[in-house]
């Protein structure tokens, strides 16, 4: 249950620009989730899902931000090796997830990105948009009769995430030390979960998958 999109400065921000109202009514989101590196085939063929292993993340941060619950899933993906074609196991993937009160967020997904650890996210609303930007391995940017040149992208999540990852673990000690509340609620694993399955299922059979009401925590869960 640790989602560290929610621990994230930036992914906060996101959040907090849609609560206050700054970009208005949401009605889409954008996200690329491009992995980097690229992982070994020995490790897609047996745990690579792209809809379990990469969606469930975003998922939440998209329930998150909209404050609101799926009722509908298309998901689709592709193969870019006959190996992995053979093993049924997709590479690249996309889904579109429509949420009870009209929005609609559409997920790119891939383990390609030979650039760097590729996150983006952008939320549309009637009154604006907020971006989630790539991060890069410094600021630098020289600029030559060649072009503009800045650094890579941070090479992978644990450099991407790692002030996201203290504070999640820093929110764990207190939560055991100082008896704080944990953030993540039950409910919120169990629908990220069954976004992930109808993902799974819709492009297994090419159709539209309905998700069911989301399960409600206990009375005093934490």
């Amino acid at each position: 249950c640790g989602f560290q999109r929610r621990f994230d400065a930036s992914y906060i921000a996101a959040k907090e620009a849609i609560s206050n109202g700054s970009i208005g009514v949401p009605s889409m989101i954008r996200i690329m989730f491009a992995d980097h590196p690229v992982p070994p085939i020995e490790f897609l063929k047996t745990g690579g899902d792209p809809f379990m292993d990469l969606s469930p993340h975003d998922m939440d941060f998209a329930r998150w931000c909209l404050d609101d619950e799926p009722v509908e899933v298309y998901a689709t993906g592709s193969s870019s090796t006959f190996e992995l074609k053979e093993c049924g196991v997709y590479d690249n993937a996309t889904m579109l997830v429509k949420f009870k009160k009209g929005s609609v967020v559409t997920l790119n997904m891939s383990r390609g990105a030979t650039y760097g650890y590729d996150q983006r996210s952008e939320i549309f609303g009637d009154k604006g948009l907020v971006q989630v930007g790539n991060e890069l391995n410094n600021s630098t940017l020289v600029s030559d009769k060649n072009g503009f040149h800045s650094s890579c992208l941070k090479y992978s999540f644990p450099q991407r995430f790692k002030e996201a990852f203290e504070h999640e673990i820093n929110t764990f000690a207190n939560v055991i030390l100082n008896n704080e509340v944990w953030p993540i609620k039950m409910n919120d694993c169990v629908v990220a979960q069954q976004i992930a399955e109808a993902a799974q299922i819709s492009a297994a059979e090419g159709r539209v998958v309905h998700i069911a009401a989301p399960v409600t925590a206990p009375v005093g869960h934490r």
